[in-house]
């Protein structure tokens, strides 16, 4: 699970994704975590943070 987490925030972070509804289209392409999944690991209701948190992984 934490592999499927750090691949959903790495590939946030290399395509600078924006919002949700552009990381929901990636879903079709890539085996990631879906938007929900998302915010439960990172324990935030929020998008935004799940974005500064991208940003922060190597």
């Amino acid at each position: 699970m934490k592999e499927a987490y750090l691949k959903s925030l790495q590939m946030i972070k290399r395509l600078d994704l924006k919002n949700e509804k552009q990381y929901n289209e990636l879903l079709k392409n890539y085996l990631l975590l879906n938007s929900e999944s998302l915010k439960y690991i990172s324990q935030t209701r929020s998008f935004r943070r799940i974005i500064r948190l991208a940003e922060e992984v190597v």
